[in-house]
């Protein structure tokens, strides 16, 4: 089953099939059949798109069969190509009548329509409405496959500022800005969205507490460097639900996001953070702790920015690959060093440095010797 985003994706790249011209259908059909990916609905989707009657893969497989040998005939009686369209229609209409008033429109205008309906206008991102069905869906695929969903829930701190002291036309250029810093920030399979206002979400299909954190710091450090000079200065903060961990249904997901948006609010702004119970489990450092970071033979300096029971973020002036079986030491003031076996999860740079520097998302091989550090003062 494919994500949300996925599935928006591959029926986009069946409007830009549609809009080949005459003739070209055959052809280009058939390299997309060579590179669409497995599961994909090519026949439903494509009959959907052109007539809005829904099949399951096997029905609409069958009627396109027809289809091209209804093609076949018109076009003998004709002596011309009457176009994949024109087939489509006169099978639809005169031989399976399964379209009684059928509505012919541009394929650009239903395009832009589409685009509109699960659009916000002002951002280009997801709205609202396509958020809370996307949300819907992820859920039940993680329910079906035994993943983890993250939701992302994101505010824009003392927005009204920006209203008041510049107006409104300045405060929809930071609202673009920021949904501009959204879409660079996930990946393809995300969904970015307008939640309301100043307010977005993200959704995060198969990742864990660790990379939705990972994911929402990154953003959030984005933001905060993107308008450090400006006028009015714009800093967000966000919470964090993770499915199953926090929630197993779409609307708790969003309160438990909620939650953690509102404990940022109450604990100063600019800062990410779980559901106010979680707040043990994933904790910002005041300050970085330094370490020490091991890949086999080679060492490098650290500094530990969050940590959990289950892993910890650090920053790196070195790339190490994802998947590297980790040693990290960690220094504490007036106690022992501690010692953590780790595996490493994911991999970011972070923009906007001199020098390379990257976040490092580490999963403890052992949760249980991190209870030194997360016992720790400082923790």
């Amino acid at each position: 089953m494919k994500s949300p985003a996925e599935s928006l994706n591959f029926r986009q790249s069946l409007l830009e099939f549609l809009e080949a011209g005459p003739g070209r259908e055959e052809a280009l059909l058939e390299e997309f059949e060579r590179k669409k990916g497995q599961g994909d609905p090519l026949y439903s989707s494509l009959l959907y798109l052109l007539t809005h009657l829904d099949f399951t893969e096997r029905q609409a497989a069958r009627h396109w069969k027809r289809v091209v040998a209804h093609r076949d005939g018109m076009r003998e009686a004709l002596s011309r190509d009457p176009g994949l369209r024109v087939a489509v229609l006169d099978y639809f209409v005169n031989v399976s009548r399964e379209l009684r008033n059928p509505k012919i429109i541009e394929i650009a205008m239903y395009e832009r329509t589409e685009r509109s309906a699960v659009s916000d206008g002002l951002t280009g991102l997801y709205n609202h409405a396509y958020l809370l069905q996307a949300l819907r869906q992820e859920v039940l695929r993680s329910k079906r496959h035994g993943l983890r969903a993250g939701l992302l829930l994101l505010d824009l701190d003392d927005f009204k500022r920006v209203n008041d002291e510049r107006g409104h036309v300045e405060g929809d250029r930071v609202l673009m800005k920021t949904a501009a810093i959204l879409r660079d920030s996930v990946r393809e399979i995300d969904v970015a969205a307008r939640y309301g206002g100043e307010e977005f979400a993200v959704l995060l299909p198969d990742t864990s507490r660790l990379g939705a954190l990972v994911v929402a710091e990154r953003i959030r450090r984005r933001v905060e460097e993107r308008f450090a000079r400006a006028r009015t200065p714009v800093t967000l903060s966000g919470g964090i639900a993770v499915f199953p961990d926090d929630a197993s249904a779409p609307a708790d997901l969003i309160v438990q996001a909620d939650a953690g948006l509102y404990g940022a609010k109450a604990a100063g702004k600019n800062r990410i953070l779980f559901p106010q119970g979680e707040r043990r489990r994933f904790r910002r450092l005041h300050a970085p702790q330094r370490a020490t970071l091991a890949t086999g033979k080679d060492e490098a300096p650290a500094s530990v920015k969050n940590v959990s029971e289950g892993g910890l973020l650090v920053s790196l002036r070195q790339a190490v690959a994802v998947g590297s079986a980790v040693r990290l030491t960690i220094e504490r003031a007036g106690a022992s060093p501690v010692g953590l076996r780790g595996e490493v999860v994911r991999v970011e740079r972070v923009p906007g440095e001199t020098d390379p520097a990257f976040d490092v998302g580490v999963r403890f091989v052992d949760p249980a010797e991190a209870e030194a550090l997360l016992s720790s003062p400082e923790a």
